[in-house]
């Protein structure tokens, strides 16, 4: 038992944690033997389990050098270094190879190091040395030990001790902007989903109101049948962006359409939600096209533009192989394949080129945004977003060998809205496996997703440090939470932030360890706040000058009623038609609290100067909700404290339905509703006007 117990602390499973309550709850054996069978040992097998530990827990210690170590910067550098008896004495010789190619070399005697650790096996006591190297720069460097015949190579990560801030930080001024999911842009123009060029547009319109910041939903290359998997949160890879985004006519193959086609588009454009199905049809069918011209006019002459695309390839290696692979294998119907053996044909050839030209003008298109953001003075500019995983069959999980662990999924555990806990469906990465290579994958989710933006948001950023493991077969009131090497991780996101120039928020809401929120803090990474959890002690809602300065504060977003709907109870009678209420709590007194929180909004901007809305409020909380009532609540939200503040462009149009009812799949249509108002109409409103240009004055 000890010794499963052993694996069991390797491998991150906790024996407890605190619920939403705040109280202390043990996790059975058998849920952690169920998460242990997960990730592929015999909790019952004594052979196997102690042929797991000795590899987690005792060969490192054998090693003079561990296989990846992160370090923080400081002025005087250091690595670690594990050291039996017999090693304590001799002269060890260490190279040091910068990413810049520029060698440190030097030499110790263990023995003569600072001690930092030590372990026992077998009588012999290793101990754990840190050896000072000088400053270093930040970045991967290699790490070589030797003497005489024996040799060990790792690699360092030196990394920063906060991740980047602009420079606009540094001043008073306080970046505001909008939220919106991409595909919900309607516009004239449009093939009947929101696309990057609907997107540049509204950069221009936001730019010109004074904004700082616009928001996407993830981008993310989703599965296929696409009409089945259209959430955003469930892709396919999240190192690729999703080709329905690329604007066809802005490419120079784009040859125009059909009187058909057009015909076919301006009805799909105009649907109240976008019919996935459809478009994929008419979009890749004129991608087609577009690859034989481009082909025939720049392959085939090697020209510029075609030199600029196989560079493109060139430099995203291998994933975006993996990726294209993927795609064209599942065109023929193989899902199961091995990298290694197989052979490719002429025709696959040309379909990966094919593949790989999407994410080409995908890439292109999305630079072209956050470039005019920049040109126009955006202080941020686009903040993509990241989610916590990706499909089981899709392309990233399925080219990534044994790194996830298919057999789990990522959930969430029991709550008063799921007494079952939540499984959301997704594999998890296997934290054994994370720090096996090298944190490899992590590094390249982290570099893709920050590319052509200035800031990354971390959906569900507890994943750094833990994530709740459904086990097969069982819901998930059966799992427990699995422990990442969050140290590590967390030095690599910075890493990759100041490299990328790219500053990063954390969603962290709902039960998050202290440690979790001071660590990402002190690291300059920002948490997210959402208006309607955010409350004093008393359930009033949180005055504008108690919210959290590094944070991102947002009035809504897809995961919750928009303001409409809040305010018109709409999103409470769709919850109790989809029987997501609970069974004990009478509708009559769902409503009747949502009547006070309307009070309690009411008295929230009658104590930050708006003291009009304090005249008839009776009669006010139960007409629908005004373009004047909206523009308080958004003048009032601009003057939190949170040095960015966000709003959801839905919440302009003052959109009743939601875009997603969390806890759905097929009962209700999640992320298919449009915005139903074009970006130009929406700003050329004189309420609107009106409204933002106060906000701009209050935050900047």
């Amino acid at each position: 038992m000890e010794t499963l117990n052993q694996l069991m602390y390797w491998r991150g499973i906790a024996s407890d944690y605190f619920n939403y309550k705040g109280e202390k709850v043990g996790v059975p054996l058998g849920n952690r033997k169920g998460l242990i069978r997960a990730m592929g040992v015999n909790p019952d097998d004594q052979d196997a389990v102690a042929t797991q530990v000795y590899t987690l827990d005792v060969l490192p210690w054998t090693l003079w050098v561990p296989s990846f170590q992160v370090v923080e910067q400081h002025k005087q550098s250091f690595f670690s270094c594990n050291f039996s008896p017999a090693d304590l004495d001799r002269s060890i010789v260490y190279t040091l190879i910068l990413e810049n190619g520029k060698h440190i070399n030097g030499e110790f005697v263990p023995s003569g190091q600072p001690e930092v650790g030590d372990y026992v096996h077998q009588g012999a006591r290793f101990s754990k040395r840190v050896i000072m190297c000088g400053a270093l720069p930040l970045g991967y460097h290699s790490l070589r030990l030797s003497h005489e015949d024996k040799e060990c190579v790792g690699e360092i990560a030196v990394v920063p001790e906060k991740s980047f801030l602009p420079e606009t930080f540094s001043d008073a001024k306080k970046p505001w902007g909008f939220i919106v999911q991409l595909y919900t842009l309607t516009s004239d123009r449009n093939w009947g989903i929101g696309d990057l060029t609907d997107l540049k547009n509204l950069v221009k319109k936001s730019a010109s109101m004074g904004a700082g910041i616009i928001g996407l939903n993830p981008l993310h290359a989703l599965c296929a049948p696409i009409e089945n998997n259209y959430s955003p949160y469930s892709p396919s890879d999240r190192r690729f962006i999703e080709p329905l985004y690329i604007d066809p006519e802005c490419v120079p193959e784009f040859n125009g359409l059909t009187s058909s086609a057009a015909t076919e588009i301006a009805l799909l454009r105009a649907e109240l939600n976008v019919n996935y199905k459809a478009v994929y049809k008419i979009k890749y069918e004129t991608f087609r096209v577009m690859f034989n011209e481009f082909k025939e006019y720049e392959l085939k002459r090697n020209t510029p533009r075609a030199q600029e695309f196989l560079s493109f390839i060139e430099r995203e290696g291998a994933p975006l192989n993996e990726y294209c692979l993927y795609q064209v294998l599942r065109d023929e119907g193989i899902y199961n394949y091995s990298l290694s053996s197989l052979v490719l044909t002429n025709i696959q050839q040309d379909a990966l080129d094919f593949y790989s030209y999407l994410q080409w003008l995908a890439q292109e298109q999305l630079s072209g945004c956050q470039l005019l953001a920049k040109e126009l003075g955006m202080s941020i500019g686009l903040m993509r977003d990241l989610a916590v995983g990706a499909d089981g069959s899709g392309a990233e999980v399925t080219s990534s060998g044994d790194l996830f662990c298919k057999a789990a999924a990522i959930g969430a555990p029991p709550d008063p809205m799921a007494e079952k806990g939540q499984n959301w469906g997704l594999p998890p990465m296997d934290p054994a496996k994370l720090r096996q290579t090298g944190f490899k994958h992590f590094i390249n989710l982290l570099r893709t997703n920050m590319s052509h933006c200035g800031a990354l948001r971390i959906d569900h950023a507890m994943g750094l440090m833990r994530l709740w493991w459904c086990p097969p077969g069982r819901t998930a009131d059966f799992g427990a939470y699995v422990y990442y090497p969050f140290p590590e991780m967390l030095g690599l996101l910075k890493l990759e932030s100041v490299r990328n120039k790219c500053m990063v928020i954390g969603e962290d809401m709902g039960v998050v360890p202290n440690e979790f929120r001071e660590a990402i803090m002190a690291g300059a990474v920002f948490t997210n706040k959402l208006f309607y959890f955010e409350r004093e002690t008393d359930g009033a809602f949180k005055r504008p000058e108690n919210y959290m300065p590094r944070s991102l504060a947002m009035l809504t977003n897809h995961d919750v009623p928009t303001l409409a709907s809040w305010w018109g109870a709409t999103d409470i009678e769709l919850r109790n038609i989809l029987h997501q209420l609970d069974d004990t709590v009478p509708l009559e007194v769902v409503l009747a609290e949502r009547v006070n929180d309307k009070y309690r909004l009411l008295d929230w901007l009658a104590s930050n100067g708006f003291e009009w809305v304090t005249k008839d409020r009776d009669s006010l909380v139960l007409l629908p909700l005004s373009m004047p009532l909206l523009a308080a609540i958004v003048d009032c939200g601009a003057k939190m404290a949170s040095q960015i503040y966000v709003l959801q462009l839905d919440d302009l149009a003052l959109i009743d339905e939601p875009v997603n009812v969390p806890g759905t799949s097929t009962e209700y249509a999640n992320w298919q509703r449009k915005i139903g108002v074009s970006v130009s109409d929406l700003f050329s409103n004189e309420e609107i006007i009106k409204m933002l240009k106060n906000v701009s004055a209050i935050r900047n």
